[in-house]
Order: C-alpha cells, then sequence, then structure tokens
C-alpha cells in the first residue's frame, strides 16, 4: 500500500546553523547553536545520491550489462541555491561561509578564505542548513545538509520588481551527503529586519560621478571542489580545496545623462580602476575601490538608459575588493 505522507513546500523554513566556537567540518552544528531562520522565498533541496558511469560495451552484444554500472558517490557535491529578501542577516550569514566576514563591514580583500578546509577539522566559517519540515519521513522531519560552504553570492535591486527590496541569492555547496532526522533548533532566531530597499538609496556614484539607478547587481563568486573520498561506508571528502581566486562582478543601470558623458574616459577604457560607491545612510555602504567598466552598452526604452558591467580588483595584496556595510 502506498504511504500517505506528503510535504507541502509552503511548510519548509530554512535555517543556517553556526557558531562563533569551532565545529569540526563534517558534523552538524549542535541543536544549541545558534540557528538563524531566514526570510527565504525560494530554494531547493537536495537528497543523497550517486552519479552512473557505464564502462564501455563488450564487442559482439548490443546489450549494456548490470557489471559494467558503476556508480559514483565519491565525486558528488550537492548545491542548493537559497533566495531571500535583503536583510543584514542573510547577507552577512553567506558572507561568513564565503570570505569568513560575518560581521559589519564585511570587506574581502586578496588574502581573504574560509581557512583550513579538512574534515574533522574546527572551523568557525562552514554551516549547516536545516530544511524544517524538509524531510521525506513522516518521522525524520528535517533535511540536514552539513560542512556548507557559500560558493556566490548575488545582491541586487530594481525599481520594477520586489517593490525595490534588495534581493539575496547564496549558492551553498557540500561534499557530505544530505540526511534526513529530527535535529531541531532548541531556539529558532526569526530573522525579523527590514530589507534594503533602492527607494532608500541616497547616493549613488561611479568615478564620483552620480548616478540615478534603475538597476543594480553584485555577484562574489568563487570555485570549490572536493577532495577525493576517506573510505567507502559515507564517502565522506578529505576536505575542499578553493582552485581559484574569488571573482566579483556586476552591472549598474542608469539613467543617461550628464553623468555618462563624463565618464568618457572609463567607458572607452583606459584600463585604470575607478570608484563604485552605493549608499543609504549609514545602515548600508557598498564600496568598491578599484573596478573596470566592461563594454558598456545603451538600452532603449521609454527613456534612455545605460548599461554599465564592471569587474572588480583590488589596488593590492592587501586592499579591500568590496566592503558591505549593512545593519
Amino acid at each position: 500500500m502506498a504511504e500517505t505522507n506528503f510535504q507541502s513546500r509552503s511548510d519548509i523554513s530554512v535555517g543556517i546553523g553556526s557558531s562563533s566556537s569551532n565545529v569540526a567540518l563534517g558534523t552538524a552544528h549542535a541543536n544549541s547553536d545558534t540557528w538563524n531562520f531566514l526570510q527565504v522565498t525560494d530554494f531547493n533541496i537536495q537528497h543523497v545520491g550517486a552519479t552512473l558511469d557505464v564502462a564501455p560495451n563488450k564487442n559482439g552484444i548490443y546489450g549494456q550489462l548490470e557489471s559494467q554500472g558503476h556508480h559514483r558517490p565519491d565525486t558528488m557535491m550537492y548545491e542548493v541555491t537559497l533566495t531571500m529578501r535583503g536583510t543584514a542577516t542573510a547577507v552577512l550569514k553567506s558572507c561568513l561561509s564565503l570570505f569568513s566576514e560575518g560581521g559589519s563591514a564585511a570587506s574581502l580583500t586578496p588574502a581573504s578564505s574560509t581557512g583550513v578546509m579538512k574534515h574533522n577539522t574546527n572551523t568557525t566559517d562552514a554551516v549547516t542548513l536545516l530544511f524544517k519540515n524538509g524531510g521525506s519521513d513522516s518521522s525524520n522531519i528535517s533535511s540536514v545538509m552539513v560542512g556548507c560552504f557559500c560558493t556566490s553570492m548575488t545582491l541586487r535591486e530594481a525599481v520594477d520588481s520586489n517593490g525595490g527590496e534588495m534581493v539575496v541569492e547564496s549558492t551553498f555547496v557540500t561534499a557530505y551527503r544530505p540526511i534526513e532526522n529530527t535535529l531541531a533548533a532548541n531556539t529558532e532566531v526569526l530573522d525579523t529586519g527590514a530589507p534594503k530597499n533602492i527607494f532608500s538609496l541616497t547616493t549613488t556614484t561611479i568615478d564620483s560621478q552620480p548616478l540615478v539607478l534603475s538597476s543594480w547587481e553584485i555577484n562574489i563568486t568563487r570555485p570549490l571542489q572536493r577532495v577525493h573520498h576517506i573510505n567507502t561506508t559515507d564517502f565522506n571528502p578529505f576536505g575542499y580545496v578553493q582552485p581559484g581566486p574569488y571573482e566579483v562582478t556586476g552591472t549598474l543601470v542608469a539613467k543617461r545623462d550628464d553623468s555618462i558623458e563624463d565618464l568618457v574616459n572609463a567607458l572607452k577604457g583606459n584600463s585604470t580602476g575607478i570608484g563604485i560607491s552605493i549608499t543609504s545612510g549609514s545602515d548600508f555602504i557598498l564600496t568598491l575601490p578599484d573596478v573596470m567598466i566592461d563594454n558598456s552598452t545603451v538600452e532603449n526604452g521609454d527613456f534612455m538608459l545605460q548599461n554599465i558591467p564592471f569587474r572588480a580588483f583590488a589596488a593590492s595584496e592587501t586592499a579591500s575588493i568590496i566592503s558591505i556595510t549593512i545593519t
């Protein structure tokens, strides 16, 4: 007889487990640790799985034999993306496991990293994702992902979507198998913060030129790879490596006016960094001191807009690539 339980997506809430004390990588945060339940508007859940490799076919037959199939749990990386309302908690919890800056101002430099990412080694940067009511079993109601690190965070605002509210979209990965159990937070710290809003911006400048923004977006990304597997029981990784640098890119879409003409040297390209600042008083300040514009174009519409893609750099090995002040 078929099982009678089922899941409603609307019943699932998402918490991020973290601790100011070290937790061994690969170990779930305890129910007594800090569990921030975020204002998540969209998400995906991962279930334990394994890709399938198929060995070459024997000459003389036209069917594949069972002995040719080989599951590869040793290669698995589980990825989830959380879309959240743009509160300070959503931003800083993402920054913590992306580049080890969980407080404001969160500054990314060429020296930033999430430290030693080795199995069973203490870390404060890895997080546990708890999908409350996400378990497929009627008893094991929680879906849990341990040893998660953030690999990308996108911040964006637009006058024509979400009432101007900032959206945070963060992707987390883990090489540890997702589990379903009864894990529950002793205390759920609800994110009640107000999202930042494009209509609250007070000043936006690029190379000291004021802009009137229609929208903006900033992306911080990095690669992360698992290191082999310790055993063939649970296929835990030896850890993770980051094989490449952080990359910070983005786009400003602004009203075409005198400021655009005043940016002519940066727009035509002179391989010289300029600064971007996006602020709404003291509670939200985005600073990118050294960006280069990447082939700006005109957008046609009822009124004309300038699309300004950019890439952020650091002026030196210790200088800031991006700084995020948010409270």
